[in-house]
């Protein structure tokens, strides 16, 4: 079984990736616009997520979504 996402492990990411502050206000309910993470730093987030977690989804599901919390809870889904 993988282990779940957590809204701490897509804002490391995006602290590690693509430049967004660790601390920045409201991270977890932001959305990517809100953020400046552009179409390639959340295509580099999403990889990220599917590799440290070992599985996988379709990418348009991903991009779909709004923001670190509605990330989560789509790959927990698929838990």
């Amino acid at each position: 079984m993988s282990q779940l996402s957590a809204p701490e492990m897509v804002i490391d990411i995006w602290q590690k990736k693509v430049g967004v502050p660790a601390h920045a206000p409201g991270s977890e309910t932001a959305t990517w616009e809100e953020l400046g993470v552009e179409s390639p730093g959340l295509s580099e987030t999403l990889a990220t997520l599917e590799l440290g977690m070992g599985r996988g989804q379709p990418y348009d599901q991903g991009l779909r979504t709004g923001n670190a919390q509605e990330r989560v809870a789509l790959m927990n889904a698929q838990n």
